[in-house]
């Protein structure tokens, strides 16, 4: 016979769950659980499970159904048996795809049109629940469309749970079933990589910026330097994320070494930590902040990419973006023929494996060095 426990809520009221169990010699294999606003209905279904768990065969069916597992699942499995865990985005991704109506789904029961749904379903913008039950509310349903950059994003940290996660959750992936649905939806343009970026600052929009911050630095010290992590981005030539976290610890000045950690990689970022050689400008940059924290840039990076991209509305500067100087400075790498102009050379410099996507970043315009001389260096290596 079932149970029913009643609960107190927040507002008064009360809640019933009703809970029925199922034993086979001795140790319970089946246990089914359901809140109810009245006793009543708690008691009707009850006595409805009961009804139905009598037929013949039907309490194994229900034990089966019950030990088949649902996209959450196996995501919860695949995420639990990762020991170094993963990036910010595949993470996010895989938290996100567990909330959406897609993470109820069974996997045994998915076929290729239900991952075209999904696909479909991202691209418009259907929004999964919030984490915060306090902003659950019918505004936050309303449809946010996606790009279909977005969307691949999103198929492609799916896919290495299909790829990858049979074995952990002791089930058969529908592979097939998914590379099905991503080649309809790549013919359809529904999906898509993200197009290669060539924006590059002119020696104009980057005097104007440094002069921009540096103002704003002196005329109140507290504020963050952002004319210093704009030098270090296009000396340097690391992500932003990656100079906000760079402890003094791995900064090796007597070899003009520093270290990475947790490098950004399409496969395997944590535990990612990539020695890099440091430019000559980038040295004198390093060398002039203080050591007044463990961190070299004390600096959310968040904060460094809104007060960048506010600059650039504020000086209308069209479509410039913190991380096209990475993009600068490794072009500049090439131009001045860093290390000799070896890829093999500049590949020490910018941290990427022989196999990396370095050339997404080289977008050559010119011979020699448009910094030569540039009025803003003694500014950049002045003690901060």
């Amino acid at each position: 016979m079932g149970t029913i426990m009643t609960r107190a809520k927040k507002d008064g009221s009360q809640s019933y769950t009703a809970t029925v169990r199922k034993k086979q010699k001795g140790k319970v294999v089946l246990t089914l659980t359901e809140t109810f606003p009245s006793e009543r209905s708690a008691k009707r279904w009850i006595k409805q499970r009961e009804s139905e768990l009598k037929a013949k065969g039907a309490l194994d069916k229900v034990i089966q159904s019950k030990r088949r597992k649902t996209w959450s699942d196996v995501i919860a499995d695949y995420c639990a048996a990762s020991p170094n865990g993963f990036g910010k985005t595949k993470t996010a991704n895989l938290a996100y795809l567990q909330r959406l109506e897609f993470g109820k789904f069974v996997v045994e029961d998915t076929d290729d049109h239900t991952f075209f749904k999904l696909a479909q379903d991202l691209l418009i913008g259907v929004q999964a629940p919030p984490t915060d039950e306090k902003l659950d509310c019918p505004e936050h349903y309303d449809l946010k469309p996606r790009l279909p950059q977005t969307v691949n994003s999103y198929m492609a940290t799916l896919r290495t749970v299909v790829q990858y996660g049979g074995p952990i959750s002791g089930i058969q992936m529908p592979l097939a079933e998914f590379e099905a649905a991503k080649l309809t939806l790549t013919h359809q343009g529904q999906i898509a990589r993200s197009a290669k970026r060539n924006r590059r600052p002119t020696l104009d929009e980057m005097d104007r910026l440094m002069a921009y911050f540096y103002d704003n630095y002196m005329a109140d010290t507290r504020r963050v330097p952002m004319h210093k992590l704009i030098g270090a981005a296009f000396a340097l030539a690391h992500r932003q994320k990656a100079l906000s976290l760079i402890p003094w610890r791995d900064f090796d000045d007597n070899k003009a070494r520093l270290t990475i950690r947790n490098m950004k990689h399409p496969r395997q970022t944590v535990g990612n930590d990539v020695e890099t050689w440091i430019t000559e400008e980038g040295m004198k940059i390093l060398s002039s902040m203080p050591r007044s924290d463990e961190r070299i840039f004390p600096y959310h990076s968040d904060t460094i990419s809104r007060l960048f991209t506010d600059a650039c509305k504020i000086l209308e500067i069209d479509d410039l973006h913190f991380h096209d100087l990475r993009h600068d400075a490794i072009s500049r790498f090439f131009e001045i023929g860093l290390g000799g102009g070896s890829r093999d050379k500049i590949l020490k410099y910018t941290g990427h494996s022989p196999d990396g996507s370095l050339s997404r970043y080289i977008h050559v315009e010119q011979e020699g060095d448009k910094y030569e001389g540039w009025d803003w260096w003694p500014v950049l290596f002045a003690p901060l």
